[in-house]
């Protein structure tokens, strides 16, 4: 029987996923095993002389230690990646070639090297769909944990070089929609939009918002109405996820659809008022543009027609099911994946899924919101979002607590709030939250300890669904404190 496959993920930060088999371990017992599989996953033929190895993991050391912690690392690590090997067992995935150590290639999978391939061939053939899901698939930085690690700096220079070809490459690169061809000012308005869409996807928000604000105020100089209206809705977008809700409706306001606007950017602009009303606690409201949004993505007949179509289903579940009409939001949901799936869009199908998800567990059903959440992490850790990520792990730690299946809870539950200790906010305020829901009934002070962090983070953040779910963990743990006698 061949060995499952075995994806290693350094976008966004690392992470190992395989199709089949047991279940990896999210922590590492030794730290220079998992720098000894990214060494090896950073390097071009994924293979490395075990010299070099030592160098890095082991610089101080006397050569008969630093052999002697190489076998220890190397052991664990094989275990790690394969925890059925027997203990004399050959691994599938990291074998040993005399003094090279190496990436078995038949097995294993990086996103850098799939990332790479897919870039190369846009630049040699591609139109702009092919150079913007390339962009798209170089998203997240690289192992942003390791940042300062001098080992790392000749990958992430190398992705930095190839992301700049594909921005010049798009630049250059006009839109299939016919007409006057746009001034070099607005060609690099337009990279700075797709440039912008992947920093909010990396959660680097506060960078999206200058690059998406540099964008708008080029088009405005140029009096370029719609792409106005598309800057101004992805500006609102990002500033709606936190504190900047008012000013994201006031730049709607300022910059609606023109009459001759076509129905792609009429959606667009609907698409981001339902999202920043729905972030706002105004769900009716919310749900009334994101109907209007799918009604203008109906008749919209461009490449993004699956994109706004299924946005704009997924975010009328959310809507339907924070105003507590979870019967009516599963018939939206089950409508927007097959368009997310058509769009080749691995983040907006992991937003679809993870829609799903949530409305499974509403449901009761979660059975099937597990399978829905899973595939909306893996979808989310290929597509290099960490944020989005952290969150998946949050929810399906949920899930596994709900069913009774606490070390499971515990596991993903801590690989959460690991993954968004660096960005805080909104995604450390969901990911203490899940933890703290694991540790209630072990652990009621460290839960106290835990939610008055998270409501920190939630107010920093200015989410509001993150702000209640903080409040409804501190009811449920007020409910154990009085339970026990």
């Amino acid at each position: 029987m061949n060995p499952p496959l075995l994806r290693i993920r350094l976008l966004g930060g690392f992470g190992l996923v395989r199709e089949a088999g047991a279940p990896l371990a999210a922590r590492w017992s030794r730290p220079g095993a998992r720098t000894l599989v990214k060494l090896l996953a950073l390097t071009p033929d994924h293979a490395l002389h075990r010299e070099q190895i030592m160098a890095v993991c082991w610089p101080h050391a006397e050569l008969r230690a630093a052999l002697g912690s190489l076998r220890v690392a190397l052991h664990t690590a094989r275990h790690t990646l394969e925890p059925e090997l027997p203990p004399r067992g050959s691994s599938a995935y990291l074998t040993a070639d005399g003094d090279l150590l190496r990436l078995v290639p038949d097995t294993v999978r990086v996103d850098t090297d799939e990332a790479e391939a897919l870039a190369r061939r846009a630049l040699h053939t591609g139109g702009r769909r092919e150079l913007a899901h390339a962009l798209e698939a170089l998203t997240g930085e690289l192992l942003p944990e390791d940042r300062y690690a001098p080992w790392a700096e000749p990958a992430r220079e190398r992705l930095a070089r190839r992301r700049a070809d594909l921005r010049r490459a798009l630049a250059a690169n006009p839109r299939p929609h016919g007409g006057p061809t746009l001034r070099p000012e607005a060609d690099a308005a337009r990279v700075r939009l797709d440039w912008a869409l992947h920093l909010d996807r990396s959660g680097r928000y506060e960078e999206a918002v200058t690059v998406v604000r540099e964008a708008l105020h080029s088009y405005e100089r140029q009096g370029l109405r719609d792409a106005c209206t598309l800057a101004a809705a992805r500006l609102a977008e990002v500033l709606g996820r936190g504190r900047g809700g008012g000013e994201a409706l006031a730049v709607l306001d300022a910059h609606p659809p023109g009459a001759g606007a076509s129905d792609d950017i009429r959606a667009a602009h609907h698409m981001a008022r339902s999202a920043v009303l729905s972030y706002r606690g105004r769900y009716e409201e919310g749900l009334a543009a994101a109907r209007a949004a799918e009604h203008c993505a109906e008749a919209a007949r461009g490449a993004d027609h699956p994109v706004l179509l299924a946005r704009s289903l997924a975010q009328q579940t959310v809507c339907l099911g924070l105003s507590g009409l979870a019967d009516e939001a599963a018939g939206p949901a089950e409508s927007a994946l097959a368009p997310a799936e058509e769009s080749g869009d691995r983040a907006l199908l992991a937003t679809v899924l993870s829609v799903l998800r949530e409305t499974e567990r509403r449901a009761g059903r979660h059975g099937d919101a597990l399978a829905y959440g899973r595939r909306a992490l893996a979808l989310a850790e290929q597509a290099g979002r960490p944020t989005a990520t952290a969150f998946e792990r949050a929810n399906l730690a949920e899930l596994h607590l709900l069913r009774g299946e606490q070390a499971d809870a515990e596991r993903l539950a801590l690989a959460s709030v690991e993954l968004a200790e660096p960005f805080g906010g909104t995604a450390l305020a969901f990911a203490l939250t899940a933890l703290a829901r694991v540790r209630v009934a072990v652990a009621p002070k460290e839960t106290a300890r835990l939610l008055e962090r998270a409501g920190r983070c939630a107010k920093d953040g200015g989410h509001l669904q993150a702000i209640d779910e903080v409040r409804t963990a501190w009811a449920e743990l007020v409910a154990v404190r009085q339970a026990v006698p």
